[in-house]
């Protein structure tokens, strides 16, 4: 009997060596999944915090439509802005407010009636385009961009002059001096009549300023990357626009994959047509229009559209 006894307690011992390993083999276990677990969680807020890579990941072009409005809510000018990642480039189409479409109503009486949605559709169909996005820009946001990049270098063709109630917005530039214009400057040209050619003047210097600042930015690669989210910040606020952030999150991508390659990828094409008599109304010409769907198609990606035709 005490034989047995003895036989059953060293039993009982010999267990408790085993216990002990299956729960050190337990402990190792869950530590090993811990450390999995947050490099899985690590691993998925380094994506959530903009550092996906999508210079491998196929985007075609977009096409973004702004629209600047004055303190009253009234259209003062817009542009179709067109991005082509795959091509490196940015094409600028400016367009007055006194543009008219199918309707001979003028942008700024659509503007007026139907806000930034229907600008879009007036101008989609104008152009015989399709726009991906739409945001208003107040004069301050306009201004303030500008001035974040650092302004543009202006040597105007002719004498442009004009006194202001208030002497803060006067004009006055010397034909074939070369200034660097500010924004509010920028702003104050595109809305003055100071050109010789009237309204169609302005409409030009607009494209030229876009196209002087747009450049200028990609000459300041490391300014221009760090400032793309204060920019964003400026156009977005009391904005009416569909950009969400995460398309801006994207659209910063693949700015900052262009701005690596030391472009210069800002070119314009100025609305061509004809303004009635006494300069209220233009109408765009189908030779123009037909340009506009040309460089559509040619500035498409070629990964996505194939061989391009005018089919």
């Amino acid at each position: 009997m005490a034989h047995s006894a003895v036989k059953r307690k060293k039993k009982r011992r010999s267990q408790a060596p085993v216990a002990l390993i299956y729960f050190i083999t337990l402990l190792v276990f869950l530590a090993l999944f811990g450390l999995f677990a947050k490099y899985m969680m690590d691993k998925l807020n380094t994506k959530t915090n903009e550092e996906i890579d999508y210079s491998d990941t196929y985007i075609d072009s977009y096409n973004t439509l702004y629209a600047r409005v004055n303190s009253k809510n009234v259209l003062s000018d817009l542009f179709l802005m067109r991005i082509c990642p795959e091509q490196g480039k940015i094409l600028f189409i400016p367009m007055s407010a006194f543009t008219v479409d199918s309707s001979s109503l003028t942008f700024r009486e659509v503007y007026a009636d139907g806000g930034i949605r229907k600008l879009k559709e007036s101008v989609d169909d104008t152009l015989g385009i399709s726009t991906d996005y739409y945001c208003t820009l107040s004069n301050q946001s306009f201004e303030d961009v500008i001035d974040i990049i650092g302004g543009f270098l202006y040597a105007p063709e002719e004498e442009l002059y004009h006194l202001s109630a208030d002497d803060d917005n006067d004009i006055s530039l010397r034909p074939g001096k070369a200034v660097t214009l500010s924004g509010k400057q920028v702003r104050l040209i595109c809305q003055t009549n100071v050109f010789s050619k009237g309204r169609q003047g302005n409409t030009e210097f607009l494209g030229q300023a876009l196209v002087g600042v747009c450049n200028n930015a990609f000459d300041q690669i490391e300014i221009t990357t760090n400032s793309l989210d204060i920019i964003y910040s400026k156009v977005s606020s009391s904005s009416s626009t569909n950009i969400t952030e995460n398309d801006f999150k994207q659209h910063k991508t693949y700015i900052k994959e262009m701005l690596k390659k030391q472009l210069q990828p800002a070119y314009s094409m100025v609305p061509e047509g004809q303004w009635s008599s006494d300069g209220s109304k233009f109408t765009i010409s189908p030779e123009f229009k037909q340009k506009v769907y040309d460089e559509m198609e040619a500035t498409k990606s070629s990964q996505k559209s194939g061989v391009i035709t005018k089919d």
